[in-house]
């Protein structure tokens, strides 16, 4: 039987067809399989690159920092904190770059560099946004390092709400005052009424 096989005349084209295709069956495997080392070579190298370029930002925002009258409390600092999920606590950690102060006031400096200096990058506006909350500073810097230019952001104490107005002493000294005026005409009144 083989060699009847082997004595058709469709024989030889089928072997060349089939051997045709297993090559470049073969030829695809291979080539998506070197695509996919090239393609993980150079993500592995452009992150590291990132990586260099993110390290050598925080690097450099400290000093920049400190010549700008901040205090460095503290670098890459944890703070744990949790959500509830369904009735459950579900605990997360996030890390800030700096926990600074200046003028009395702490805030956390977040360090950037590239497209996500940007303080209206959607991701970079969320990261402050929990930093704040967590942190619970009403002040956070994103310090933009290829530009070594420092933004500061206030942040609302709660969803939709305005930043928080600067504290001023007038209501305070107009209420005390006019306490003290009520407290005074009731004791006037109180000792003419008693007098009668």
């Amino acid at each position: 039987m083989p060699d009847t096989i082997l004595n058709q005349p469709w024989f030889l084209p089928a072997l060349l067809a089939l051997g045709i295709a297993l090559g470049i069956a073969l030829g695809i495997a291979l080539g998506v399989w070197l695509a996919g080392r090239v393609r993980r070579f150079w993500m592995r190298r452009r992150l590291a690159r990132q990586w260099n370029r993110a390290r050598r930002g925080e690097e450099q925002a400290r000093p920049w920092l400190e010549r700008h009258g901040f205090t460095v409390l503290a670098e890459q600092v944890h703070q744990a904190s949790c959500l509830v999920i369904d009735g459950e606590e579900s605990p997360f950690t996030v890390r800030a770059d700096y926990l600074v102060e200046r003028h009395g006031v702490r805030a956390v400096v977040e360090v950037k560099t590239g497209a996500v200096a940007d303080p209206s990058s959607r991701a970079t506006r969320r990261q402050i946004l929990e930093y704040a909350w967590v942190y619970g500073v009403s002040e956070v810097y994103l310090f933009d390092a290829d530009a070594e230019r420092l933004h500061r952001i206030g942040v609302p104490t709660g969803p939709g709400a305005a930043a928080p107005a600067p504290w001023t002493p007038w209501p305070a000294i107009v209420a005390f005052a006019i306490g003290a005026i009520l407290g005074a005409v009731s004791v006037w009144w109180f000792l003419q009424s008693a007098s009668s």
